[in-house]
């Protein structure tokens, strides 16, 4: 029987091939509409390899001759979609509600550390936005005794490619220009010719790792912000469930967790308390009652 080419020179068995196993090693659903994206991006791939097929390209992958090859896949293949600021409400959220009672908290003995993590960092601008406004937060409001050493801001993705850029803190004039107001650009950045560099103070307050969100979040501890922007909508349900079930376990009581502009009542409504703010939501763990 022929097989129908749906994308290009990719057809259905080849497409179905790649979806199984790009959902097995990131979680990440490709829907058959875009099937382009297993085609455009993973052709180079196949080319460095030899193989004539998406076919043939797969039977090389699963033989396993080169061990790097699934980390290649994942770094072409993750959509790394992000801006500085992006949306207004978090921002909002951090400043007007999470970090007067948050610093409270650290002033008045009762935390040691303020603990944020961004689960989907891709090229760091999530992290690096956090950073800036608690630091403006606190120049701002002159807060004596409190500084970016009380906070712990960890940084993760998938993509080790990624992960690179953000580490080296450095952007060109496109990607600074993506949600960054004059005031931080002015007050944070230094611009080197060709690229902007953030100010040593923001990028050294930052710890990134690769991590796949399918693995344990045991290690990393609890947190009482968490950012898991605009991801949970690549995977499959089953895998959005496991995620929110890893999430509460990792958020202190009360803590915030942000999810991007759409709302997931059903998914979060057992261990979560929603909270609309400015046609948005976002969500805080439910406090244990004893």
């Amino acid at each position: 029987m022929e097989l129908r080419s749906i994308q290009g020179s990719i057809n259905e068995y080849e497409f179905m091939l790649f979806k199984n196993y790009i959902a097995k090693i990131s979680g990440i659903i490709i829907q058959p509409e875009k099937a382009y994206l297993i085609e455009t991006r993973l052709s180079k791939l196949m080319l460095d390899c030899g193989a004539a097929s998406f076919e043939e390209f797969y039977e090389y992958i699963i033989s396993e001759t080169d061990p790097a090859m699934p980390q290649k896949i994942i770094d072409v293949i993750t959509i790394n979609e992000t801006m500085w600021f992006r949306d207004t409400m978090p921002w909002n959220v951090m400043e007007r509600v999470a970090l007067p009672a948050l610093i409270d908290d650290l002033i008045s003995g009762k935390k040691s550390k303020i603990r944020i993590w961004c689960s989907a960092v891709s090229t760091g601008q999530e992290v690096y936005s956090a950073v800036m406004c608690i630091d403006d937060y606190l120049n701002k409001n002159n807060i004596k005794g409190v500084d970016l050493s009380n906070f712990d801001f960890v940084a993760t993705d998938i993509s080790n490619r990624v992960l690179e850029t953000a580490k080296n803190g450095r952007y060109d004039r496109i990607s600074i220009m993506r949600g960054l107001n004059d005031y931080y650009r002015t007050k944070y950045f230094e611009n080197s010719g060709t690229a902007w560099e953030i100010s040593p103070k923001i990028k050294n307050a930052v710890k990134f790792s690769r991590f796949n969100l399918q693995d344990s979040f045991f290690a990393f501890g609890t947190f009482d912000i968490i950012f898991c922007r605009y991801v949970l909508i690549y995977f499959s349900d089953e895998f959005k469930k496991e995620i929110a079930s890893k999430m509460y376990s990792s958020l202190a009581d009360g803590g915030l967790l942000f999810t991007g502009n759409y709302v997931l009542y059903d998914l979060f409504k057992d261990d979560f308390d929603t909270k609309p703010y400015s046609n948005s939501t976002y969500y805080t763990k439910k406090k244990v009652i004893i």
